[in-house]
């Protein structure tokens, strides 16, 4: 099978791994959430225990129960329009689970008597937490394609989307891709699901997008939709039919006994001294094959479902019943209602802009200084926001002062009949008009200091004047006794007009004041507002070291302190660095110092403009240090593409990193055909002992607006072995950036041939070859082999197959000639950094070069006290205090560093 594709020289297409069997996460995940939650297996036990008391009862009573509907809600995280499943898909995959649940799949059959009619329903809900009309789906635009199994779809702060209320709905999310590595392969999964018993932020199942539903971008053979009827048996309490062991118990009386899981449909098969049930919708095989639960099963899911069960409030949810009506106070219609019209005590419906009173001046700012300026307080909540200056009534919650001016806005939790728990409060914006504009952002503090249970706030959107609201953020829990930064891009909203409202929840304890200080709305375009930078840097690649000057750097005017630049260690001892990254000086900031330094002092510096014109790739890497607390507060680096009126982060990093400086690459492809202005934006935390320092900054760019002039194109024919999942390439160029990347490969048929060609501008390159298995291409396990191939004379610049890990090759193109290569040794290039040494609690874990499989640790005698899949943070607080070593895997090949456990 050989395949050509012609791509520029950054964009080699990455091709979507879909797993050729059946492969469910559900288990895995499970051992993740036991080694982070030592308390879980104490609650899944209790669970167990009622649920067998429960199913006795129902046996013996003989209740049947009556028919239960399931609130869902879709969350769809998607790269492309493929990924981004159609209403119709989505639909159809309801379909399926009510034809399943209820027995009339129309491949239902009599083969096994003890199939069952769970009476179990669901639906896609129609009412948000907020009260409001919904579709019951989300979506979000991602740059990301593998989510893994360990929950980063279900949460924004991994890139996720949070999940609503998962007490009263059932939280599906729908991602491009999910693998696992276990005893070194890559496994591509299909879907997993959460066991009752776990943590309510993470409830509910993820499943990729070519496997959920029956119609639109499915794939075959898990083009039925069983692959969620199958994860909602886990999440209502079943397990594998097999058990998950060798004639495992799956605690259900009337299935069968199986050795392990089936593939395909093998009807009729014998193990464990039975037949097996291979169309149990449990086990692993064909969307076709499966057709039934087993009235054992039924009752196990329903027990979840029953008075007392961990499911209960799920079953008793309203959110399928009909939305309120949206009403429109001006008797006007918008338009945007969902559906529906405005009611019958509106007046005969006029068109309408989305809002009136509209501010369309920017920027736009608010600090609550004399009062709530042009926002105002909801009638439709428990509670009002309050103007506060000086500290919150309530102790050990709230901020003491304002984060800009005098004053601010809070939420008071405490009060007799007013406060927690789950008390509402909102407060709504003046409407916005972004009609001729071409961006837009939302920029505000927060301070949520308190207890674990804060309960939430959301800022929400609304475009149709407050008929029905979209959250565009939220937070929970407690975030420490700071002010904190949020930026919300509202480039949704561009040429229409929107209003904001900030929606509180209260949690279940009087110490969760919430507030928020220092609003602020920038929107440009062709109405106004900024442009591109000018009078930028044309010539590539830049460098600055900051050798005693700032270069072509500025500090800000808008911050509270400022950028230093030093060469010899800073003033505060245990920060800082001793010396710079490269050359002799870096730049820093000083976090103490008399009412100049910590807490949540700010200090930008900005950098030139440089000009991306013709440009097709621009990368951007620097040193960083960050050594001291762990409150260290945090530095991000953020783009703006209108002269500084609006800045989007694109890196950004929090807490202590060690004692040595680490490597940043920030690709600015985002950016190319333009001018970039770029900032680092740092915010101090809540001690003198976090210095953060820069160096080393250099901005390569290539195209034909500059620097190489020429492109040489060039082949990459790749023939597999018989496991393409693990094969894997990147070229970088000499500045170690990754100028084109592609597999893992688990599409592509074993032993099958594939050719890739793309265009490079003029320079030096190194090509590895990678193997997440650590033993090459060839020959145990077929003759795979690699050759790059430059098409302007022929030459082979690189190819093998036999190797371990990995197989680099330099080589030039266009003339240019050889020199010390950055990526030249790609064993150099392979390290990973752990924080905070010593550590109390967690620890964190720094990959770059490789993508490791498994982890271990190791107690001073030499026995291993921890082990499992790599995450990146690993739970030590258990440990004795002493010496360990952290041992990371990489295929055959393994790194390791001491950490102390205090």
């Amino acid at each position: 099978m050989k395949k050509q594709l012609t791509v520029l020289f950054s964009l080699f297409i990455a091709f979507a791994m879909f797993a050729q069997e059946r492969s469910c996460g559900t288990m895995e995940n499970l051992e993740i959430r036991k080694q982070n939650d030592p308390n879980l297996e104490t609650r899944m036990a209790e669970i167990e225990s009622f649920t067998q008391t429960k199913i006795s009862e129902m046996q013996n009573n003989k209740i049947s129960g009556s028919i239960i509907t399931i609130p869902v809600v879709v969350h769809v995280l998607y790269r492309n329009s493929t990924e981004n499943i159609s209403v119709a898909q989505i639909q159809s995959q309801l379909d399926v689970l009510n034809e399943d649940f209820r027995r009339t799949n129309s491949n239902a059959d009599n083969t096994w008597s003890q199939a069952a009619d769970t009476q179990i329903e669901f639906c896609l809900s129609s009412v948000d937490p907020n009260g409001n009309a919904t579709s019951g789906i989300t979506r979000k635009s991602t740059t990301r394609q593998d989510w893994g199994a360990n929950d980063d779809a279900k949460s924004s702060s991994t890139g996720g989307i949070n999940p609503w209320n998962t007490a009263e709905y059932l939280n599906m999310w729908i991602v491009p891709k999910m693998t696992t590595v276990s005893q070194g392969q890559t496994i591509n999964l299909l879907g997993y699901a959460q066991f009752p018993g776990g943590s309510a932020a993470t409830d509910g199942l993820v499943m990729i997008y070519n496997a959920f539903g029956r119609v639109g971008a499915v794939t075959a053979p898990y083009d039925g939709g069983r692959t969620t009827t199958h994860e909602i048996g886990h999440y209502f309490n079943l397990r594998h039919i097999w058990g998950d062991s060798n004639c495992g118990s799956d605690f259900v009386s009337d299935t069968p006994t199986h050795q392990t899981s089936n593939r395909g449909c093998p009807t009729g098969q014998q193990s464990c001294g039975s037949t097996d049930m291979p169309q149990n919708y449990m086990d692993y095989t064909n969307d076709s094959c499966m057709n039934l639960f087993t009235l054992g099963q039924k009752n196990r899911m329903r027990a979840v479902l029953a008075s007392g069960g961990a499911r209960r409030t799920l079953a008793l949810s309203d959110k399928c019943g009909g939305a309120p009506t949206p009403t429109c106070s001006d008797g006007i219609q918008n338009g945007n209602e969902t559906g529906v019209d405005c009611g019958g005590s509106c007046t005969p419906c006029s068109t309408d802009t989305g809002c009136t009173s509209t501010i369309s001046t920017f920027p736009y700012s608010e600090g609550f200084e004399s009062s709530i300026g042009a926002w105002t307080q909801s009638s439709a909540d428990n509670l009002d926001w309050t103007r506060d200056a000086s500290g919150t009534p309530s102790g050990g919650t709230g901020p003491s002062n304002a984060s800009q001016g005098s004053n601010y806005l809070y939420v008071e939790a405490s009060g007799s009949n007013v406060g927690y728990p789950t008390k509402r409060a909102i407060l709504n914006s003046p409407c916005f008009n972004l009609s001729g504009k071409t961006s837009a952002n939302f920029t505000f503090k927060y301070h949520m200091f308190g207890s674990t249970d804060m309960g939430s706030i959301n800022l929400e959107a609304s475009s149709n004047n407050g008929a029905t609201w979209t959250s565009v953020w939220s937070k929970t829990g407690n975030k420490g006794d700071a002010w904190l930064s949020a930026n919300v891009n509202l480039s949704g909203y561009l040429g229409s007009n929107v209003k904001l409202r900030f929606n509180r929840l209260t949690g279940g304890t009087w110490k969760a004041d919430v507030a928020i200080d220092d609003l602020k709305l920038t929107a440009t375009g062709s109405s106004g507002g900024g442009s591109s930078c000018s009078s930028g840097i044309t010539s590539f690649p830049y460098n600055e070291g900051y050798e005693n000057t700032l270069g072509a750097w500025t500090q800000s005017s808008a911050d509270d302190i400022n950028w230093t630049v030093d060469a010899s260690g800073t003033p505060s001892g245990g920060t800082g660095p001793s010396s710079a990254s490269q050359g002799t000086y870096y730049v820093y900031v000083e976090a103490s110092g008399s009412g100049t330094g910590y807490p949540n002092k700010q200090a930008i510096i900005n950098s030139p403009c440089y000009d991306l014109t013709g440009k097709t790739a621009a990368n951007f890497t620097f040193k960083y240090h960050m050594f001291g607390s762990t409150d260290m507060g945090s530095i991000a680096l953020e783009a703006s593409d209108d002269n500084g009126s609006t800045w989007t982060s694109v890196w950004s990093k929090t807490g202590n990193k060690g004692d040595s400086w680490l490597s940043a690459d920030v690709n600015l492809s985002a950016y190319l055909g333009d001018s970039v202005q770029l900032r680092f934006n740092r915010i101090t935390g809540g001690t003198w002992k976090a210095d953060v320092a820069i160096d080393d900054v250099k901005f390569t760019a290539s195209g034909s607006g500059g620097g190489g002039s020429s492109t040489t194109n060039v082949t990459l024919s790749i023939t597999f072995d018989d496991y393409p999942e693990e094969s894997s390439w990147e070229i970088r160029d000499s500045n170690n950036a990754i100028a084109a990347s592609g597999g893992t490969y688990a599409s592509e048929a074993d032993r099958s041939t594939l050719t890739l060609s793309g265009d490079f501008a003029t320079g030096c390159y190194t090509f590895i070859m990678k193997d997440a298995y650590g033993d090459g291409m060839c020959c145990t396990y077929g003759n795979g082999s690699y050759t790059l191939t430059d098409n302007s004379n022929g030459s082979v610049l690189a190819n093998g197959g036999t190797y371990t890990s990995s197989d680099s090759t330099s080589f030039c193109l266009g003339g240019a000639t050889n020199r010390s290569f950055a990526g030249s040794d790609y064993e150099a290039t392979i390290g990973f950094n752990i924080y905070p040494n010593p550590v109390n609690d967690v620890l964190n874990i720094e990959m770059f070069g490789a993508d490791s499989q498994s982890y271990e640790i190791y107690n001073a005698l030499g026995q291993i006290v921890l082990k499992g899949a790599f995450t990146k943070t690993v739970d030590v607080s258990r440990l004795e205090q002493g010496l360990y070593i952290y041992k990371i895997n990489i295929g055959e090949k393994y790194k390791t560093q001491r950490f102390v456990k205090q």
